[in-house]
């Protein structure tokens, strides 16, 4: 999967000097599958990465990129799916979609894709701001800007989503429109034990396509052969440095060892993290933080316990769900309940 724009990035830096033509939504009327801002690309071969739509819209996208890179020009591509009885893309959403078809090229420093590239790589964000063009205009004069959040021209809290800004034209120059997205490291899940129901765990994360670090010091835990595509810390709590904690945005304890869990409780506590999870009963969790001499206040993040969102369920992949959707829930400000699982093997 590659349908973040993290994801996007590392794939065009796999091959920078190709011919890529980028889809951007530039604007959404009414329902759509993604917003205004959502991006994708086409490499000259062949291959896209990344999706607009369910399906309805790639193909043509595909075929207007070629008309993008052919002219050496944005195009533009209007989808209407207001009328029920067109079905001529079946988008099914009812709304009307404007996407851009860019090429990224050299003379337009392929859209500050390296800058993009290089915040993330270095876990800072921004802002990626496109100079909304008109149709046909000339590849070589389209142009994007790429701030880092303290030197954002504007507040960045009204764009804590996409957005457009109008420029104020200087004098005898032509009004324009940005297009201004926020863009964000791809979110830092921490799971803090390697034993076998951590796997599914994992494996469901990074189809998020998120970055997921596996802490367990035991050298028979956290494989590499059961933690693909994962960072794998072999490390005791102290050992844990102050960036690797800062960069982390939700956590999962569940070394299944009550010594271990309750060593990287004080690490986790002050922690601003949108989502903590101590797996197995309440119980274990009023245990766990007696060990670890805390209490729930202590924490920044006030811990789930038990973890996860009530789905029902008790197997691991089961649990897995109901965490990662309590994770999703916190990442954007969405209110989760707790879960409550039957089985006592969970602790």
């Amino acid at each position: 999967m590659a349908n973040r724009l993290d994801s996007l990035l590392d794939a065009w830096r796999s091959d920078p000097d190709a011919n890529w033509v980028l889809a951007v939504i530039a604007s959404v009327e009414g329902s759509a599958y993604r917003k205004s801002g959502a991006m994708m690309l086409f490499h000259p071969s062949g291959p896209s990465l990344g999706m607009l739509s369910g399906g309805c819209l790639e193909a043509d996208l595909r075929r207007q990129a070629q008309k993008a890179l052919a002219g050496n020009c944005a195009v533009l591509g209007r989808y209407d799916a207001r009328d029920e009885t067109d079905a001529s893309y079946r988008l099914g959403c009812g709304g009307l979609v404007d996407i851009l078809l860019l090429p990224l090229t050299a003379t337009n420093q392929q859209l500050q894709f390296a800058a993009m590239s290089d915040a993330l790589a270095s876990g800072n964000g921004g802002f990626w701001c496109l100079v909304l063009p008109q149709n046909r205009v000339s590849a070589d004069n389209l142009r994007a800007h790429f701030y880092p959040d303290a030197d954002a021209p504007f507040p960045a809290a009204d764009f804590s989503r996409p957005g457009r800004l109008m420029l104020n034209p200087q004098s005898g120059s032509q009004q324009s429109e940005l297009l201004v997205v926020p863009v964000r490291p791809r979110p830092h899940l921490a799971i803090f034990g390697g034993g076998m129901d951590a796997r599914p765990l994992a494996q469901m994360a990074r189809q998020l396509e998120w970055r997921i670090s596996i802490v367990d010091p035991r050298t028979s835990y956290a494989r590499p052969c059961d933690f693909e595509g994962c960072e794998l810390l072999k490390a005791e709590a102290d050992a844990l440095t102050p960036d690797f904690l800062a960069s982390i945005d939700m956590a999962v304890v569940m070394h299944h060892s009550l010594e271990l869990d309750a060593a990287i409780l004080p690490k986790l506590s002050p922690l601003p993290l949108t989502y903590l999870a101590l797996l197995g009963p309440r119980h274990r969790g009023e245990k766990l933080l007696k060990t670890a001499a805390l209490r729930w206040d202590d924490f920044c993040c006030l811990p789930a316990s038990p973890a996860g969102m009530d789905l029902g369920g008790e197997l691991p992949a089961d649990i897995a769900l109901s965490i990662l959707a309590a994770c999703q829930a916190s990442l954007f400000g969405k209110s989760s309940s707790v879960g409550k699982f039957k089985s006592g093997g969970l602790a």
